[in-house]
């Protein structure tokens, strides 16, 4: 299995919102039953070192949900970030991410993608 991070766009006016992309491929030969519920995805903001947001941070009600990705197969869930910055607990966070460059990554269960850069101006 495998988990890829993409974005919609890789620049964002100050009015736009990131969509993040989360793709699971099935690499195997065999057809695969995945959890891809709320329980196991995260969709993560960095700049630098600096965690600006993640959705594991608020998540009310994580659900499981159990899928088959056939062989070869992808699911694709998709994630609109407002450009707020998140904390641990669902803390409030008064700060605003500024504009810059981004890092997104996406995460399935233990199984992390690379990093994708994208700017918001």
């Amino acid at each position: 299995m495998a988990v890829i991070a993409s974005t919609v766009q890789s620049t964002h006016g100050p009015s736009e919102n990131p969509v993040l992309v989360m793709s699971i491929k099935n690499q195997g030969k065999f057809d695969c039953m995945v959890d891809v519920g709320t329980s196991q995805q995260e969709f993560a903001v960095m700049s630098g070192k600096d965690r600006i947001f993640a959705t594991s941070d608020c998540v009310q009600d994580p659900t499981d949900t159990n899928i088959v990705i056939k062989s070869g197969a992808s699911e694709t869930a998709r994630f609109t970030w407002t450009r707020v910055r998140s904390a641990p607990g669902c803390k409030v966070v008064n700060s605003k991410p500024r504009p810059g460059t981004y890092g997104f990554t996406a995460k399935l269960g233990e199984i992390s993608s690379e990093t994708v850069k994208f700017e918001l101006k």
